[in-house]
């Protein structure tokens, strides 16, 4: 029989038995020699086989149902591939492109612009998870952890006759990883990929295929692990660990308090951006932050080596640094793609209509499931308001009045009805979230933020709708603070604290104007305050007056005002709606994180941290590398050539 006839006549799906390539029974040329397996080699690959499947089996059947619920057709792939001495057997990966795919494809590779793939069918490809499935051929001794990779019988005889030496691969079992695949890529040609399955076989070791298989490993959490998906985790970890859980994971650490978590946030950010910069350089970009921070942290280090606890005073400045501006800058000056914004903004809708529909969860369980004693939340009203994991109302109306601009910037740029009917009743959750949490603030800053976003993006008619019914609600809660004799005006602008307020005029004049060393209050408190004048419930304005001193206050209003500035004028110079819509939902957060900051700490909050400096780097970074005018915000600082 020609050869040609009998590769057509190898079935898609072929049973897993050995079986002799047609390419190697019909030539002429002698195989090569194999290359001498260890049975070392064997028994270690089998026990990390084994030990792999047992610890992914959860992403094993989240994979399997997620196949079976976006495609018809089989859950698993099984090809026809050629192995050593050019047997064939039956490789196995889950199943990417849709049925008879492989047939239309024919005799060529996939290219980029091809359409073959399943929904989930890219994603699983470009995150290597359909390769788990090869764990079982590794067992079954068909192939090994590292090697060429396994060949379709298809190209085999073409590869034979035009590349020299091409039966050199097959002196070894094939790999699920390999040099070429570490060095080159899968549109790598067949050619370069020789080279490099050359150059392993003659020097193949233990050692060797250890090494391959770690810089596998590091190349494929490079793409699974990029700045949104970190963002993302460590946003949902923050936001939805339980109360308490943080002020538990500080330690002290050389006379002062330190939180590991922070570190890891730090590592992280940095890592995001090394990690795509281009071997020879590091780029910095010019941003309009980067002076108003710059005098932060100046003025926040002088205030530590001034302070009476300098160790504590400089580990709050590294707070500030850690927990904001470092994501921010990481953001700015990592990956930025449109595609990244559009991903990221989504992210931080779904995250907040996902924690307010928690908080909606856990007022119905307080309701059908009373506790004993009258229950009080919030600042001293009562009865029960959403406070969900971040501990109190006004700490989830303000992570919401963040994240609503997110879900209505969403709602602006559904394209399909169903998109649309999604988000508008996710943003119909948050607002519900937000009147539930009865806070006179939260539902102020609403009032401001959405019917000015509904305003620009949507209509007139539907902001004044809005407004019209908002506003009874904004009314009733302000008159039922101030009913309760609990709530005042005074209350609004310095929150429990207005014996501080009151004092800040007797203060010392350094200490009035560098304060007394950030994130030092609890363990310093200024002279002729105490603790009854409510000093641990201070609001973000009156505690950096008292921490970084009416200076590292001003650079803070600086920074948030200088963002504000730079997100209007680049909103009103760029033509694209979809980017100025994300940037008018920065700059509602941006106004939301400022009314918040007149009731409660903003900064003691590590998930407000984060949502509120990611978003903002959102939309710096929307300014700087994708704004109308780039060379205003051209590279400031290169390290390398």
């Amino acid at each position: 029989m020609p050869r040609n006839s009998a590769l057509r006549a190898v079935p898609s799906a072929a049973p897993a038995v050995e079986q002799t390539s047609p390419a190697s029974r019909d030539s002429h040329i002698p195989l090569p020699p194999e290359a001498p397996e260890s049975r070392v080699r064997y028994v270690l690959q089998a026990i990390l086989a084994i030990t792999a499947l047992v610890l992914l089996s959860p992403i094993l059947v989240l994979v399997a149902i997620a196949i079976k619920l976006t495609s018809p057709g089989p859950l698993f792939y099984g090809g026809v591939r050629t192995g050593v001495n050019q047997k064939l057997y039956t490789m196995y990966k889950f199943r990417t492109l849709r049925e008879g795919s492989e047939r239309q494809i024919g005799g060529r590779l996939l290219s980029p612009q091809d359409d073959f793939y399943t929904p989930i069918g890219k994603f699983l490809k470009r995150s290597k998870l359909d390769e788990i499935p090869q764990l079982w051929n590794v067992l079954r001794g068909e192939m090994n952890f590292v090697g060429p990779r396994p060949l379709r019988p298809i190209f085999l005889e073409r590869y034979l006759d035009e590349i020299p030496h091409y039966a050199d691969r097959f002196r070894v079992r094939p790999g699920m990883t390999g040099l070429a695949q570490v060095r080159g890529g899968y549109f790598t040609s067949a050619r370069n990929k020789l080279r490099y399955d050359r150059l392993y076989i003659e020097h193949r070791s233990i050692g060797l295929d250890a090494q391959l298989v770690a810089l596998t490993a590091l190349k494929v959490l490079n793409r699974w692990i990029t700045l949104g998906a970190f963002l993302l985790v460590l946003l949902l970890f923050v936001s939805f660990i339980p109360a308490g859980s943080m002020e538990r994971l500080y330690i002290n650490f050389s006379g002062a308090r330190v939180n590991p978590l922070h570190g890891v946030i730090a590592f992280g950010a940095l890592w995001m951006i090394l990690r795509r910069a281009p071997s020879d350089r590091i780029s910095f970009y010019r941003s309009p932050l980067n002076l108003p921070i710059a005098c932060f942290l100046l003025l926040a280090l002088v205030s530590a080596f001034q302070s009476a606890a300098p160790v504590q005073a400089v580990r709050g400045a590294a707070y500030h640094l850690i927990t904001g501006f470092i994501v921010l800058l990481a953001i700015i000056n990592g990956t930025f793609t449109r595609s990244f914004v559009r991903s990221a903004v989504s992210a931080v809708a779904l995250t907040s209509v996902a924690l307010c529909a928690v908080g909606i969860l856990e007022l119905i369980l307080a309701d059908y499931l009373p506790v004993h004693g009258p229950v009080r939340t919030g600042l001293g009203m009562n009865g029960v308001g959403i406070s969900s994991t971040l501990g109190s109302p006004i700490a989830l109306a303000t992570y919401l009045l963040i994240g609503v601009p997110c879900v209505l910037c969403s709602l602006t740029r559904a394209q399909t009805r169903e998109a649309r009917d999604f988000w508008v009743a996710a943003t119909t959750l948050c607002l519900v979230g937000i009147l539930l949490t009865r806070h006179p603030a939260g539902l102020i800053a609403l009032a401001l933020i959405a019917t000015a976003y509904l305003w620009v993006h949507f209509s007139t008619m539907w902001a004044a709708v809005f407004l019209g019914v908002l506003t009874p609600f904004v009314y009733l809660s302000i008159t039922h603070g101030l009913a309760d004799g609990n709530f005042s005006w005074a209350q609004l602008l310095c929150g429990d604290a207005i014996g501080v307020c009151e004092k800040l005029g007797d203060l010392p004049t350094r200490t009035l104007l560098l304060g007394m060393g950030p994130r030092t209050l609890g363990e310093l408190m200024p002279a002729g305050m105490t603790v009854a004048d409510g000093a641990p419930h201070l609001n973000g304005n009156v505690r950096l007056v008292v921490e970084n001193g009416v200076l590292g206050w001003a650079a803070m209003l600086w920074i948030l005002l200088t963002a504000l500035t730079a997100l209007y004028g680049a909103q009103r110079r760029t033509n694209d709606a979809g980017l100025r819509a994300v940037l008018w939902a920065v700059m509602a957060a941006v106004v939301g994180f400022g009314v918040a900051m007149q009731s409660f700490d903003p900064f003691d909050n590590i998930a407000i941290q984060i949502l509120f400096w990611g978003l903002l780097g959102i939309g710096i970074g929307t300014v700087v590398r994708l704004g109308e005018r780039p060379s205003d915000y051209r590279i400031a600082l290169k390290l390398g050539h």
